[in-house]
């Protein structure tokens, strides 16, 4: 499936004071399960073999078997007919078995945390934008609007902890701009040749910290109703239920 959701913020991050004429660049897809995500793994390979973590592919493709999961959402940022940003979101829970994040494969952390009272969580990953892309104030928009995009569906998932594995240059980044805290640590990550930092966050406290960040992260609980609805519909009929 691929929804068109309207994932679009209440102001544009620009610079020079456009911001009420400016017209949104981006428009966001969000693909699930059996759909048509080529334009998504060739963004991922362009991006990830220029910063050197991936092997090279005949195909030029970068993909692996949690994409096409039913528990996992991608987003997708295009600019015109032009894929140019991507952002996924692997739901599954914090025990062990049923492997359905990328983490829970090398990470035994990742098994402890229902029993600390965690049962919904989701995995941040495979964030790229277009490599070529060198105008900051777009490159600024297209990092934010995935990521507010990200927080949307995860709220739509009713998560309760967040997970991002990252390289251990950028663990301080999020454990300081967003709270993250260290897991663990391992010298590979599924399909990266690099090591990762596990960082996870009780997800309620972290959309708190989002909500008192800048407007543009901000968003209403019709967007997250929407979101469920098109997204999770097994989710909102057990609730009306």
């Amino acid at each position: 499936m691929i929804s068109s959701l309207n994932f679009r913020p209440p102001l544009i991050l620009q610079t020079q004071g456009k911001e009420k004429t400016a017209k949104f660049p981006l428009d966001l897809k969000v693909f699930t399960a059996g759909s048509d995500k080529r334009d998504v793994y060739a963004l991922r390979y362009r991006a990830f073999i220029k910063d050197g973590v991936i092997t090279p592919r005949d195909d030029k493709l970068f993909s692996d078997r949690y994409d096409d999961l039913e528990t996992t959402c991608t987003l997708a940022a295009y600019q015109g007919a032009t894929c140019v940003g991507s952002f996924r979101l692997a739901f599954g829970e914090g025990r062990i078995g049923g492997e359905t994040m990328p983490c829970q494969s090398i990470f035994t952390e990742v098994g402890t945390l229902e029993a600390k009272g965690f049962h919904r969580l989701v995995e941040f990953g495979r964030m790229v934008v277009e490599p070529t892309l060198t105008n900051t104030s777009f490159r600024t928009t297209l990092y934010a609007t995935l990521v507010r995009a990200g927080l949307i569906v995860a709220e739509a998932g009713e998560t309760d902890f967040g997970l991002i594995s990252v390289h251990p240059n950028l663990a301080k980044f999020y454990e300081l701009m967003c709270g993250f805290r260290a897991m663990a640590r391992a010298e590979t990550y599924p399909g990266i040749n690099a090591p990762a930092v596990l960082l996870g966050r009780n997800f309620r406290v972290l959309d708190q910290k989002r909500s008192k960040q800048n407007p543009f992260f901000r968003f209403t609980s019709n967007e997250v109703t929407n979101a469920r609805a098109q997204l999770f519909p097994a989710a909102r009929e057990a609730a009306i239920a």
